[in-house]
């Protein structure tokens, strides 16, 4: 799932106890959050890089 504001997201979802498997990773190609739904299942969050 892509998001322009990764950081808010994840603020907004843990205010809501949601269970993420690990913090916000950046590389070269963006940043990225794993989260875990209800059943266990991973969702990727993801911000791609900013156009400079």
């Amino acid at each position: 799932m892509e998001t322009d504001d990764l950081d808010s997201l994840v603020e907004q979802l843990r205010g809501k106890n949601a269970t993420f498997r690990s913090d916000i990773i950046q590389g070269a190609g963006g940043r990225q959050i794993l989260l875990e739904d209800p059943s266990g299942n991973l969702i990727e969050l993801f911000e791609p890089p900013r156009q400079a």
